[in-house]
């Protein structure tokens, strides 16, 4: 599921090329990529490699520019940065992170998040991943009747000015699946049945033990990105301890690999 890539500059076309032989492998969905570069040389690095294997979007969003209704920027990267003095911001809390797949609500939002790491806390802040397999493996175990609910109703998303309807959990073929859930950007308009069943799961998600076995971390350093398959995974990050703003900040992009 999570491979690594060392990159530098001179190897950028290489190693993008190998990145795209890579992600076409329905196995494949995290790819770390180490190299050297930290501090204000890293977006600038990144962006430039992102050019040899796909085409980053301006989707950025700031809590400065209002509330979540109007926080989209036209910009390309955005930070996920700890500031105690944004408050009720997952992007800039010490908090645990739900589980999320960031283009919920954005229509045609682009097949993968890149992040880059300009420094991380000691303790915690890994960014975690699930499988859609294996979710969709521990709800035929342990509720049957909410898969089908998720794979059977339309849920809409919005956040910024975007509004985006589909399925949850979206079968495409037998054993592959792709998924569509943030619970913080559930519309109110959705009926109350469908809001029930999205609280539902949600709990199931932050709860179940079967899916905290089935979680898979992954620890950046200054100078390291992860890039994953949006649609074929969820994602959060684990909580960490931190006593100054920036402590934790990564620079994050949404990205068309391949495109």
């Amino acid at each position: 599921m999570i491979l690594e890539f060392n990159i530098n500059e001179n190897t950028f076309q290489n190693t993008g090329e190998n990145i795209l032989d890579a992600w076409k492998k329905e196995q494949n969905k995290v790819f770390i990529l180490k190299s050297d570069k930290t501090g204000d040389d890293i977006r600038n690095f990144y962006e430039f490699f992102c050019k040899s294997f796909g085409k980053i979007y301006e989707l950025a969003e700031d809590v400065r520019k209002g509330d979540r209704d109007n926080q989209r920027t036209n910009e390309k990267w955005m930070e996920v940065r700890f500031d105690p003095s944004f408050k009720d911001a997952y992007r800039h809390s010490s908090s645990e992170q739900p589980l999320h797949t960031d283009g919920s609500y954005i229509p045609n939002f682009p097949n993968a998040t890149l992040m880059c790491c300009v420094a991380n806390s000691k303790r915690g802040g890994e960014t975690i991943f699930l499988d859609v397999n294996d979710l969709v493996e521990c709800l035929k175990q342990d509720d049957v009747k909410l898969l089908n609910d998720l794979l059977s109703e339309d849920f809409v998303h919005e956040r910024s000015g975007d509004k985006r309807t589909e399925k949850i959990i979206h079968q495409l073929e037998k054993n592959k699946y792709l998924i569509n859930f943030n619970y913080y950007c559930i519309s109110k308009t959705n009926n109350p049945k469908k809001l029930s069943m999205a609280k539902k799961f949600f709990d199931y998600l932050c709860n179940s033990d079967k899916i905290k076995k089935k979680i898979k971390s992954v620890k950046l350093t200054p100078g390291d990105a992860v890039t994953w398959k949006d649609r074929e995974l969820l994602h959060g990050r684990n909580s960490f301890i931190a006593s100054e703003s920036s402590e934790r900040f990564l620079w994050k992009c949404a990205v068309n690999l391949g495109k």
